[in-house]
């Protein structure tokens, strides 16, 4: 044997037979534990878990998304065509869906995965806290709008639902999708995207012979697709959420 590891091991040994009690070792562990047990008894409900979450949010992207549905909610009152309408609706359900990014990427952006994975709650349930805050808030906005339209210009509540939550569903799909995705400008990739899929969108809507042979029940059913890819994009991105802040370094995860 080596001298330095002799004299590592004899220190080892000195320390071990001198200085640590084992009677010691155990209380410590033993005080750890009741005040981990005290920890979780006061721990917030979930409720309290959102509320405390809905500080973090900043609430300009709220209101940006509400002025884009009034926005949205004042041109529908100037035309006529539903051509015209089916574009415009596609367009700024679009950008509705994109203003989701900023808040649900700013993690990302500040590089904060280290500060939250060392939290109390796991990377999951932050993103889903924050995923279901928007999803209250933009549901009742979305409410508000379809009513609002309805009432104020007589557009059937299928139309508004077609040209509205059809490009909504594919948008926020693909925000979702990218999320998971190891790249820190997925971002960028996700906006022109969604701005690739509004190109397509306005082509159908434009286009009468597509957009009229599209029978109502035909319709009905491509939103539930689109419901169904949008959820199935979320429960993907909450599943590989963490592997986002990983990384591989000679083939080991870390």
């Amino acid at each position: 044997m080596k001298l330095y590891k002799k004299k590592i091991k004899n220190y080892k040994k000195l320390i071990q037979d001198h200085y640590v009690r084992e009677p010691a070792v155990q209380n410590v562990v033993s005080q750890c534990k009741k005040i981990n047990i005290c920890q979780q008894r006061i721990c917030s409900s979930y409720f309290e878990f959102l509320y405390e979450q809905c500080k973090f949010i900043k609430k300009k992207w709220w209101v940006l998304q509400g002025g884009t549905l009034f926005i949205l909610w004042i041109l529908l009152n100037d035309l006529e065509s539903m051509k015209s309408i089916g574009r415009i609706m596609g367009a700024f359900s679009v950008l509705f869906s994109i203003l989701i990014i900023p808040e649900i990427w700013k993690n990302r952006r500040f590089s904060a995965f280290e500060i939250e994975k060392a939290s109390y709650y796991s990377l999951r349930q932050i993103c889903a806290a924050r995923l279901l805050l928007f999803a209250i808030v933009d549901m009742m906005m979305v409410t508000v709008f379809f009513i609002l339209v309805f009432a104020t210009m007589q557009i059937p509540l299928s139309s508004i639902a077609t040209n509205f939550l059809i490009p909504f569903n594919i948008s926020s799909g693909v925000c979702f999708h990218l999320l998971c995705k190891k790249g820190f400008d997925m971002e960028y990739v996700s906006v022109c995207l969604s701005m690739a899929f509004v190109i397509v969108w306005s082509m159908i809507v434009a286009n009468d012979v597509i957009y009229y042979a599209i029978v109502e029940p035909l319709w009905l059913v491509l939103i539930l697709i689109s419901f169904g890819y949008l959820v199935f994009c979320v429960r993907k991105s909450q599943q590989d959420y963490e592997l986002v802040w990983e990384d591989r370094t000679n083939g080991i995860r870390i």
